[in-house]
């Protein structure tokens, strides 16, 4: 079983001494669980699911249908707009809107 450690980890921006700290694991231990050379406990499968805000099924390859993940910054957004007065939120969108980028 091939377990979506690494492709979670990038997308969030995390390094892997980020996530192993985290864990409270060494480098070295998260580092053989992103290339399936070793296998984490299911509370540590638990823990990682849990810091990367995704399911069991997902993490694991049995969810098929990727979940919505945001990225650090993405989420820091959203608190950021959760805290903010709705003053600041619209102005907010407004600014964001006038300098998008057309991909």
């Amino acid at each position: 079983m091939k377990l979506k450690l690494k492709e979670i980890r990038l997308l969030k921006g995390y390094s892997q001494q980020e996530v192993a700290d985290h864990l409270h694991c060494s480098a070295v231990s998260y580092s053989r669980y992103e290339t399936g050379n070793r296998y984490p406990s299911l509370d540590m499968l638990i823990l990682i699911a849990d810091f990367f805000d995704v399911t069991l099924d997902y993490l694991t390859g049995r969810e098929h249908k990727s979940p919505e993940i945001l990225t650090t910054y993405e989420a820091s957004l959203i608190d950021a707009a959760r805290q903010a007065d709705d003053r600041a939120r619209e102005d907010a969108i407004a600014f964001l809107k006038a300098h998008k980028t057309n991909l």
